[in-house]
């Protein structure tokens, strides 16, 4: 090939990177809180549905343009039964022991990472919502056991304090987060009587956590004001799609 088909390569290669950032870009100015959507998950750390929920449709929102609107609650409880005796809380939890310890861990990340303060710009914390996406997406029940990979988790994640987040689980502290989590699942329904349960702005609708279940963009965006983000009509992947196919195009000609 020629430096000059190389050159064309290169610049129609550059073309299509420039669209999908100007895809991402887009309504970035939106970061503000007056545009947010308040989104509450109430959910189980060894839910087989809210793994899926978490890792099929509310985490891949959270990549893009979306993620400028939501004002994001992760509340990790669920059917979780509990009650203080003596000094401390008990917790009977809907899937088991090892599903506690993992409620106890997403809350205490919740609280540890960047001590609980959202990303600059963001209605969440990046970083701690992509830890616990990790997790929802990893931990593995081996026999009667269950791996929850918190190493493996923080290191992909650039969690710096696993230590304090791990003792914080077990201990006093990590049951605490879990009672005021509770108490948040407990204004809601008591019992919550799905898992998981999607809240828009702070009202509870059927209909709306039957859509955001399979379809949480779709939900998001009857909520969103004003000019909402490509993702509300699918113009952003059908405009990247088309970009693609042009550079390919173009490319394969070259080439040949």
């Amino acid at each position: 090939m020629s430096f000059l088909k190389v050159a064309l390569v290169f610049s129609l290669a550059i073309v299509l990177v420039a669209a999908q950032h100007d895809d991402h870009a887009h309504a970035g100015h939106t970061n503000h809180e007056n545009h947010w959507v308040n989104v509450a998950v109430y959910y189980e750390s060894l839910c087989p549905d809210s793994r899926k929920f978490f890792t099929q449709q509310l985490y891949p929102s959270l990549q893009g343009n979306l993620s400028n609107f939501v004002n994001l609650t992760l509340v990790p409880y669920g059917k979780t039964k509990m009650e203080f005796k003596t000094s401390q809380y008990e917790f009977e939890c809907h899937h088991g022991p090892k599903e506690c310890e993992g409620n106890k861990m997403q809350a205490c990340a919740l609280n540890l990472i960047d001590q609980g303060k959202k990303t600059e710009g963001f209605g969440f914390n990046k970083v701690a919502v992509a830890f616990i996406n990790c997790l929802m997406d990893k931990t593995e029940k081996k026999g009667d056991d269950t791996i929850f990979p918190s190493k493996e988790c923080a290191e992909i994640n650039h969690v710096n304090n696993l230590n304090m987040i791990e003792n914080c689980a077990q201990h006093t502290d990590g049951s605490n987060y879990l009672a005021k989590l509770g108490a948040l699942t407990d204004v809601i329904s008591n019992p919550l009587k799905s898992v998981p349960t999607i809240v828009f702005n702070k009202q509870f609708k059927a209909d709306d956590n039957a859509l955001a279940q399979t379809n949480f963009v779709k939900a998001l965006c009857q909520y969103i004001q004003g000019n909402k983000p490509s993702e509300c009509n699918g113009t952003s992947t059908l405009r990247i799609s088309l970009v693609f196919l042009i550079v390919a195009g173009f490319i394969t000609k070259l080439i040949n």
